[in-house]
């Protein structure tokens, strides 16, 4: 089933109309793409259709405030070297060897995912590694975070980048001892080199964003954020491919927010302003502070654990606290990658110096990651109104590099329960592909600080399931300023609903990262259906 019914009745289920809801329903009427009823199947009004969902478990569909959809397409269509069991650099480059030899010599081999925690030499690869086994085609692979080029020499000579290149503002290219590049690249300096490069088939990236959407669906997504228009290919060429896939005219089977990585003034020659709508809402600026802790470019307030440095600003601070004021009084929505303590830091008080300028009721500025918090940030986050949008996946994604970076100063990182317990609204979401693409790892790291991976990290900032599932459905929709209209399953709410596979908040119930989504709505129409196709499971018929 892909229409909307006139009216549809779901029945035969447990139906949470939140995440505080300890009395489910077992029926619920949508029409017209809102819920009309919610109650007992025997006083249920009619519906033009019904289905059986079979005991299965509905609760509203889940939002990510926070995951780069441009970035999980733009990897499909690259060879993926992300590790698996603790491989050797060398089997990472026999997959680039082998797309080498498959394409003609002037053709660029692109890598995508790799993170070297997973790798046996906990390092990345290096230009002359590649160059060994690669020497005529140009390579470029992407770290999963998508902060840290690795290329090899034919890419530097093409990019027209030599030893002699100055480090850019906000980034670095690493040199071996002997001062060559080594072929890496962190920061702004990586940025350069991901936008020089060949783009993709634009027909393919299409096609792979489409198919990357309709898959996150199938987690029980019902809206999503995307975190930075420009972070990947840049601005323009992105703003292009996501334009091209609205004008189709085709409904897609989720909601969709966009941050948009410009200034004010960039945002302004582009005739672009802040615009609120139900399905494809553009009302967010992004800009990055600092770095990452993986790369240790973090602007922390302390030398990290394994390494004498602080991080580093990605610009000038007044200069990225005016570029935030002048987005405040344009009344943008500011979203901002912060994830050391001075970064935090300087962030909120970008927020408050342009709240001082230019009062706004309830502008909702966010800091993503929220990593490191700062002394009594927390407070003055809540003073402000602002969110913090973190990534609990990531407490698993990147324990190896957490505990290397901090230390026993670890179990500060990613604040959960301080958060909460601060007054402070806390939305969980992936920041995939750096973080994990389904919303149930991140809701389970979330409850159990990753404790299915080793020890727990910061057992004290663990959240409870219903605080973790109501980040992703309320929360979610707070960051997105539409909580008033969905992520609840009430008469008069959206019909933005998913039916389990098991009750997440049963206290006998199973692993939360095995969650299987059976069924996906939006809008009142079913986007997404994996029930078991046994006779019994639908009536079919319209029934009184």
């Amino acid at each position: 089933m892909t229409s909307c019914a006139r009216s549809l009745r779901l029945t035969n289920a447990r139906i949470y109309r939140s995440a505080w809801d300890e009395a489910p329903a077992d029926s619920i009427v949508v029409s017209d793409g809102k819920v009309t009823w919610i109650g007992a199947a025997d006083v249920a009004p009619s519906a033009d259709e019904t289905i059986d969902l079979a005991g299965a478990t509905v609760i509203p569909g889940l939002t990510d405030a926070h995951i780069h959809l441009f970035a999980i397409a733009h990897a499909r269509l690259q060879v993926p070297v992300t590790p698996r069991d603790a491989l050797a650099i060398s089997s990472v480059l026999d997959l680039l060897v082998a797309r080498a030899r498959a394409i003609p010599r002037d053709k660029w081999v692109y890598g995508a995912g790799l993170d070297e925690n997973g790798l046996a030499e906990h390092r990345l690869p290096t230009r002359a590694e590649i160059d060994v086994v690669i020497p005529d085609h140009p390579v470029l692979i992407r770290r999963f975070c998508g902060h840290v080029a690795v290329v090899n020499s034919a890419a530097l000579r093409l990019l027209g980048i030599d030893d002699a290149a100055a480090d850019p503002e906000g980034g670095t290219f690493g040199r071996s001892e002997d001062g060559r590049l080594d072929g890496s690249a962190k920061e702004s300096a990586a940025e350069l080199i991901f936008r020089a490069a060949p783009p993709m088939d634009r027909n393919e990236l299409v096609a792979a964003l489409r198919a990357t959407i309709a898959d996150s669906a199938r987690f029980g997504l019902v809206a999503a954020v995307e975190a930075a228009v420009g972070f990947t290919v840049g601005f323009d060429d992105e703003f292009a491919i996501w334009n091209e896939i609205r004008a189709n005219g085709d409904v897609l089977p989720m909601r969709l927010g966009f941050m948009n990585q410009l200034d004010p003034a960039e945002a302004a020659t582009r005739g672009l302003a802040p615009k609120r709508d139900a399905d494809w809402q553009s009302m967010t600026l992004k800009y990055f502070a600092d770095g990452i802790v993986g790369a240790r470019t973090s602007a922390v307030s302390e030398d990290f654990f394994d390494t004498p440095s602080r991080g580093m600003f990605m610009r000038d601070k007044a200069e990225l606290q005016r570029v935030i004021a002048e987005a405040h009084a344009d009344d943008w929505q500011v979203a901002v990658h912060c994830t050391g303590d001075r970064g935090i830091d300087c962030i909120i008080e970008a927020y408050e110096k342009a709240q001082a300028g230019h009062h706004r009721a309830d502008a909702r500025h966010r800091i993503e990651h929220y990593f490191v918090p700062p002394a009594g940030g927390l407070a003055r986050m809540k003073a402000l109104g602002a969110l913090v949008v973190t990534q609990p996946s990531f407490l698993t994604r990147m324990r190896r590099s957490i505990a290397g970076a901090f230390g026993p100063r670890a179990d500060r990182c990613y604040p959960g329960r301080s958060v909460i317990d601060a007054g402070v609204t806390y939305i969980a979401s992936s920041d995939a592909p750096t973080g994990a693409w389904s919303p149930w790892d991140g809701i389970a790291d979330a409850v159990s600080r990753a404790s299915d991976s080793g020890a727990p990290i910061g057992r004290s900032e663990a959240i409870s399931v219903r605080e973790a599932i109501h980040s992703y459905t309320v929360g979610g929709a707070i960051a997105m300023k539409q909580e008033d209209w969905r992520g609840t399953l009430m008469p008069g709410m959206a019909a933005d609903l998913i039916a389990l596979d098991r009750d997440p908040f049963a206290a006998e119930c199973l692993p939360l990262k095995e969650t299987k989504v059976l069924l996906t709505m939006v809008r009142g129409a079913v986007v997404h259906d994996a029930m078991p196709q046994f006779p019994e499971w639908r009536s079919g018929a319209a029934s009184a």
